[in-house]
């Protein structure tokens, strides 16, 4: 009897958008550590924050969505606050109370072994998501027309010199849908539609608008995030035009939630941005909020900006089209292709330092890092942001 041989085993990695792609663009050793390894963070800042006001603001709405489903009417806003510590039980909190919510996924992510790293940290966390559903919430929930619709997709890996172990990836992501019906049939004050006309004012026929929600302050235009977000939305386009569902999509939503609520870090990246012109929404000049940007100095008290200029902050609209897609599917090809020839050289018996060599130039990434005690490459000036960290 003769036996055939055994042929090789066929791998089709699997790649998270923004958990694999994105964190490898951030920092390669950080990757390596974190993702591959599955070494979680002791300190989770960055991923303990997004996360909770992420699935605050999505659960608000699936409480939103269910009541005007049953009742025909959503509860109004502005809907209460009150959190609770969260071993606490309030026998009178309101279904749709913010705390309530927020307490949940506190909760749920406690017991994934994610806390926030103070309570001045969890508070701000609160600020925020407060102010995420009762200011945004009235102009993003009635646009949704899908909630937390996972993506998937197959791409060829760049062309490599490397015997790679694989030909093709997978690609997936998750992100909520708006359609040219939710957004036509919206008031004329709706800030959302107000932001997508006119950014893109060409809209016509069928289409979809797709929205992704970020923890983080909006990046300035020189910095390499701006970019990398705007490959995000365009790849999340791509996915989703690759779904049987769906319609063609003609631009992407960004909201950054720190912009909500913009603390020393944000308001001091504003004022950069300002000075250099390259941040794009950008205060009137005899506005108060331009007073206050250009008065403000590290260590100062911060006086709120306007809440119309924070929404406007906050709100990202990107314009899709199939070359911008193009290109970003370009860029992340060969990110995984960087990737794969950085496992295959830890493979082939390298040093992880040296085939993971770091790339992170934020100084905030790098002090919220575990492993920059004997990271050969920290990032400049990283030794200032610790102790917001600690």
């Amino acid at each position: 009897m003769e036996l055939g041989v055994k042929r090789q085993e066929h791998i089709v990695p699997s790649y998270s958008l923004t958990g694999d792609l994105l964190s490898y663009l951030r920092c390669r050793l950080q990757y390596r550590y974190h993702n591959r390894s599955s070494l979680p963070p002791s300190r989770p800042v960055q991923l303990w924050f997004g996360e909770f006001l992420h699935g605050t603001l999505e659960m608000a709405y699936r409480h939103w969505s269910e009541r005007q489903a049953e009742f025909g009417v959503p509860p109004a806003f502005p809907w209460p606050c009150n959190p609770r510590k969260w071993l606490e039980r309030e026998p009178n909190w309101e279904a749709h109370d913010i705390g309530k919510i927020a307490n949940a996924i506190e909760n749920s992510l406690r017991q994934r072994g994610i806390q926030a790293r103070s309570s001045d940290a969890r508070d701000s966390a609160y600020r925020r998501a407060e102010i995420a559903v009762n200011k945004l919430g009235p102009h993003l929930f009635p646009l949704i027309e899908a909630a937390e619709r996972k993506v998937i997709g197959t791409r060829p890996v760049a062309p490599s010199d490397a015997e790679l172990r694989c030909d093709n990836y997978e690609v997936h992501g998750v992100i909520d849908v708006l359609t040219h019906v939710t957004l036509s049939q919206a008031r004329d004050d709706n800030l959302i539609r107000q932001c997508v006309q006119q950014a893109c004012p060409d809209l016509q026929g069928t289409y979809e608008v797709i929205v992704d929600y970020k923890g983080a302050r909006r990046p300035r235009c020189d910095e390499k995030y701006w970019n990398q977000d705007n490959w995000q939305i365009q790849t999340y386009a791509w996915l989703r035009e690759h779904q049987p569902d769906s319609l063609p999509v003609a631009a992407g939503i960004l909201i950054y939630l720190n912009e909500l609520l913009p603390g020393s870090l944000e308001i001091k990246s504003l004022k950069q941005g300002i000075a250099s012109k390259t941040t794009d929404i950008i205060p009137a000049p005899s506005s108060r909020d331009a007073q206050i940007v250009r008065l403000w100095r590290p260590g100062m008290n911060i006086e709120q900006l306007s809440l119309t200029y924070r929404l406007r902050r906050a709100i990202r609209i990107v314009q899709v089209s199939e070359q911008s897609i193009a290109k970003a599917l370009n860029e992340f090809d060969d990110v995984v292709r960087r990737t794969e020839i950085d496992i295959l050289e830890e493979t082939n018996g390298r040093n992880i330092l040296k085939a993971w060599s770091p790339t992170c130039d934020d100084p905030a990434t790098c002090a919220a890092c575990d492993f920059r005690h004997f990271c050969p490459k920290p990032a400049r000036g990283y030794k200032q942001h610790e102790e917001d960290i600690l």
